[in-house]
């Protein structure tokens, strides 16, 4: 598309002295409102369901919603982007089901900044730079944008589309991307020019994410530096819109190439190219049939939240699926019109069957209940090709409601279900835990420590630390609503509870690492109107609270009390930066929050001197019998990381667990420690109580740190209740 009276048009505008400006901002605002009412919607809880299941499938077999020229939107500035693609930011469309993106990385003068000079900034403009004013964003703010949005959502995997307008400048380019260097995923040999068409076919986004990564990018292959992160090639076309709205449905079902390629439908919604080209709009029925014609993706301009068209990309679940409405559904079934039903397993009906390739379709003569060995049975029937199977594209659904109607059957089992975890659809090819680290109450214990993130429910906002000192200082609490937050700690002080309400709560500490040191949620001593402020302690205290499930003993939802009746929430105002103040609101009130990402401790964890933080240490890091025990710096090896027995007693080192801790036959004050081979013998036995080991010889005499240094002996000694005799599990 010709943008050079777009240039012209902007040029101008942005010359005028009124117009004096730094540009395009590097982040804008985000709806946070909007965006976590709509989380909640069938529409977009169905979209994800439908997104999660083509992760195990070719990538050739997926399909994206698009943000084409995703960077162009008013979001940002609508006078700097003043034909604009969109009106969401990039976070925005992706929050909003987008896992594609266009990016237009040009080479060019820019303005934003003192001295003017060349940058790669995101530009819809010509491959002449014609339209570019110098004051769009730079490629490496959109990138960080992206890369926020990426560390947030770990699971989630997202397509980078470039448009090379770099004149060549690569190693520019690959430090606009450096923030996301480490999620990219490029097929080996990594610095060597590949095809996209040629990875496709067989890769999968369980292969990506398996291998630590979360970004593909197509466009230049052939790109110095730049070669090692990135395919050749892109999309191939299914015409403009208006001819797009010519194609017979029936024959373009038909292409089965399609699950082996890339297609792509967009349009191109600013008025320049509506004006000047007119190649039509995407409408709700056209974004129905592309999909149904094999579509890899969708490029609709100006998405809105709850955009009609969205819900069009929707072909699996029918509306208000899966419900569970008995409580047993856990198997899908395809209806008559071919939209996914939850169903009890326990039914006896017929199966969908495929090829290996998925573009062949039947239903298996025989009919049984739900299970995977089952239904595999009744498709072999049918002939060694042929397996249980679900659709996991629309073009394949369509061959699935054919073959259904061949065979005069109306209901048929697919190969999907939820009865690992209820709601979290998956089919036996999926291999990646996709869960988000929810955990029962109950199975917290005291004496652990649980690593963990927590958002609020409402708008998807994380809890972080702010500001403040390092030290014996103290930091706010905050919410950030588009930042990943830091991670939490949770240090359990009892064992769960169940209220008379029947709800599970475990009262304990949340603590977090700033800055070097452990700091402790608070309270702030100040109280107004009813509030008060939260804080991290870093003196190394903090006040208890008590965590309260309102979902059946998961952290899913939680609501948080303190021991004087306040409950944690978020503060009502937001900052430019889209973060809200957290507070302990005392009338009370509470803000849901979803504890996540929660890791229960393996059996294997350090112990940590109460006196001086420090770990009992296996020195030399051998596991061979006398080797000393000393204390040293916590660093997460190995040979720091020891399993107490309550059964036998035994104290074993992860280093090789057939060596345990030995008292040497020396139970007395002074007596050293040291690794022995695990053996029935009084010497490697200990007694745990609370934070105290006692010998099993003399339960007078206990594992004691004589002092706090990197280096320092660890033996026994009477038992006097001090620090330095008390020990506490750590990660």
């Amino acid at each position: 598309m010709n943008n050079k009276i777009l240039g012209i048009i902007t040029a101008g505008l942005l010359s005028a002295e009124s117009f004096a400006m730094s540009g395009a901002p590097a982040d804008a605002e985000i709806d946070n409102d909007r965006l976590s009412a709509h989380h909640k919607s069938w529409e977009y809880q169905a979209l994800a369901k439908q997104s999660l299941l083509d992760n195990a499938a070719p990538y050739s077999q997926g399909f994206r919603l698009q943000g084409h020229n995703a960077f162009n939107s008013s979001g940002y500035s609508s006078i700097v982007y003043i034909d604009p693609n969109h009106t969401l930011t990039i976070t925005e469309q992706l929050e909003i089901g987008v896992r594609s993106l266009e990016l237009d990385a040009h080479w060019t003068w820019q303005t934003k900044r003192i001295p003017n000079g060349y940058d790669l900034l995101l530009c819809h403009g010509q491959s002449k730079h014609e339209g570019c004013s110098g004051l769009e964003r730079y490629v490496r703010d959109g990138v960080e944008e992206i890369n926020r949005w990426l560390r947030k959502n770990p699971k989630e995997v997202v397509a980078i589309m470039i448009q090379d307008e770099t004149e060549g400048h690569y190693s520019e380019l690959v430090a606009a991307f450096s923030s996301i260097h480490d999620l990219i995923y490029k097929a080996e040999p990594r610095n060597v020019y590949r095809s996209f068409y040629d990875v496709i076919p067989d890769l999968s986004e369980e292969d990506i994410l398996r291998a630590g990564k979360q970004v593909i990018i197509m466009g230049p292959g052939n790109a110095g530096e730049f070669t090692r992160f990135t395919h050749s090639g892109s999309f191939s076309g299914m015409g403009s819109p208006n001819d797009f709205a010519q194609v017979d449905e029936a024959a373009c079902i038909q292409l089965k190439e399609r699950q082996t390629t890339n297609h792509r439908l967009f349009e191109d919604g600013t008025n320049i190219g509506q004006w000047f080209v007119g190649e039509g709009r995407i409408s709700d029925a056209m974004a129905t049939k592309a999909l149904k014609c094999g579509a890899s993706a969708l490029g609709a301009d100006k998405l809105v939240i709850d955009d009609s068209r969205v819900r069009a990309t929707i072909w699996s679940w029918g509306e208000g699926e899966p419900n569970d409405a008995s409580g047993v559904e856990d198997c899908a079934e395809s209806l008559a019109n071919g939209r996914f039903n939850d169903a009890d397993c326990n039914t006896v009906q017929r199966f969908a069957c495929a090829t290996g390739d998925a573009k062949e379709w039947g239903i298996s003569a025989a009919a049984a209940v739900n299970s995977v060995s089952g239904g595999e049975q009744a498709c072999q029937q049918n002939g060694a090709q042929w397996h249980f199977s679900v659709p996991v594209n629309s073009q394949q659904n369509e061959w699935l409601k054919q073959a259904k109607a061949a065979a005069g059957v109306d209901v048929v089992w697919l190969n999907y279900r939820d009865q690992a975890e209820e709601g979290m659809w998956l089919t036996p090819a999926h291999q990646v835990a996709y869960g988000d680290g929810l955990v029962s109450l109950k199975a917290l214990q005291p004496g652990f420590i649980y690593d963990f993130y927590m958002k609020s429910r409402e708008r998807n906002c994380e809890l972080q630390w702010t500001g403040g000192n390092a030290g014996s200082g103290e930091r706010n609490a905050k919410f950030d609503c588009v930042n990943k937050g830091d991670t939490m700690m949770f240090v359990p002080l009892d064992t769960a509870q169940q209220d008379s309400d029947g709800n599970v709560n475990v009262r304990g500490y949340i603590k977090t690492s700033a800055g070097g040191y452990i700091c402790g949620l608070e309270w702030d001593s100040n109280l107004s109107g009813g509030e008060r402020n939260a804080k991290f302690d870093c003196s190394g205290s903090a006040d208890p609270v008590t965590l309260i499930s309102r979902s059946g003993g998961t952290t899913e939802r939680i609501i948080i009390r303190t021991d004087n009746g306040c409950g944690l929430q978020w503060d009502a105002g937001m900052d430019s930066d889209n973060e809200r103040n957290a507070k302990f609101d005392c009338d009370p009130a509470y803000d849901e929050m979803t504890l996540y990402g929660t890791e229960l401790p393996s059996e294997y964890r350090e112990l940590r001197s109460a006196a001086s933080g420090k770990c009992l240490d296996l020195w030399g890091e051998k596991a061979v019998t006398g080797a000393e025990i000393k204390l040293y710096d916590c660093r997460g090896s190995s040979n720091q990381k020891w399993k107490y027995e309550t059964e036998t007693g035994f104290i074993r080192t992860q280093v090789n667990p057939d060596y345990c801790l030995d008292n040497r036959g020396q139970t007395r004050d002074g007596g050293s420690l040291s690794i022995y081979p695990c053996v029935d013998h009084s010497n490697l036995r200990w007694q745990r109580d609370g934070n105290i080991f006692r010998s099993q010889n003399d339960a007078a005499i206990v594992i004691d740190a004589y002092g706090a240094d990197n280096g320092s002996q660890v033996g026994q000694w009477s038992y006097h209740g001090g620090d330095n005799q008390q020990w506490l599990w750590g990660r």
